[in-house]
């Protein structure tokens, strides 16, 4: 909480607050955004519905259920080359995920299910979303989350900082649709005042993001009751700044991530909320 200590973000969040604009972003938790590949390629959304699960929640389950081993986790991926498994290795790579899972006495229904998934996927040859790519490159770059909302709202404006790793793609796979071609365009960001106070919003949100997905629910109780008066403040005024944005538009606010992540920064705020209140 150490990055809500400041007066200055007070001012600045204050600012925004008062100003005609809204915050928007694209978060996107790393971890969910790569097994969910692995899930894809286990199971079928036909399959999932059929014994009475909801997809998109399942896709959290198996995320949780490999949350707690993510630096196992990230050795495993680094043997097989993920995610460009061989498909002789297929039977490998998916038992070396069973027993990174281990045996749980306490498993929960959706837990076996997906275990079993893999079970299965283990006796076959292939994992469809992982072969044929690139060796260990999960996530080349994320030039698709600038071209999503130059699609998405096309009578917009859209100004990004300069990122040399994405804007030629950006302006590549732009080009070939219609109407879009010059309704965005790359700025250094120190000749643009809004796009240093879009870094300001992208760190503070970013590390607010990170918090939450690192640490438990008594943490942050503990966290919150040791506040200041100012990081209370800040930490509201970044909630009432998301909520209103949310009201205007709730596309402005995009997070992929587990089906209960904005559920858990949700009740963070309510707990900084009631702290303000005592």
């Amino acid at each position: 909480m150490q990055c809500v200590k400041e007066r200055r973000l007070f001012e600045t969040l204050l600012w925004i607050d008062k100003s005609p604009f809204y915050i928007h972003y694209t978060n996107v938790n790393n971890l969910f955004y790569t097994l969910v590949e692995i899930f894809d390629s286990i199971v079928e959304p036909d399959e999932i519905s059929e014994f009475g699960y909801d997809y998109f929640k399942m896709k959290s389950v198996f995320y949780y259920m490999f949350k707690g081993k993510a630096d196992a986790l990230q050795i495993l991926m680094f043997k097989y080359k993920y995610p460009n498994i061989q498909r002789k290795d297929v039977e490998a790579f998916c038992n070396d995920l069973l027993f990174l899972l281990g045996s749980r006495r306490e498993t929960k229904e959706e837990e076996k299910f997906l275990a079993g998934m893999l079970a299965r996927a283990a006796e076959s040859d292939e994992l469809v979303f992982l072969h044929d790519n690139d060796d260990y490159v999960m996530q080349e770059n994320y030039a698709e989350f600038y071209v999503d909302p130059i699609r998405k709202y096309q009578k917009s404006r859209h100004i990004f900082d300069e990122e040399t790793t994405v804007q030629d793609i950006v302006k590549k796979q732009i080009a070939m649709g219609e109407n879009m071609a010059d309704n965005f365009k790359f700025v250094k960001s120190e000749t643009d005042i809004f796009v240093q106070l879009s870094d300001v919003v992208a760190g503070i949100l970013g590390k607010l993001f990170k918090y939450i997905n690192s640490t438990s629910v008594n943490q942050r109780r503990r966290d919150v009751e040791g506040l200041s008066k100012l990081q209370v403040e800040n930490i509201l005024l970044i909630d009432k700044l998301r909520m209103e944005a949310d009201r205007e538009n709730p596309g402005f606010l995009c997070s992929i991530g587990p089906w209960d992540g904005i559920g858990m920064l949700n009740r963070f705020f309510e707990m900084v909320k009631s702290r303000k209140e005592k």
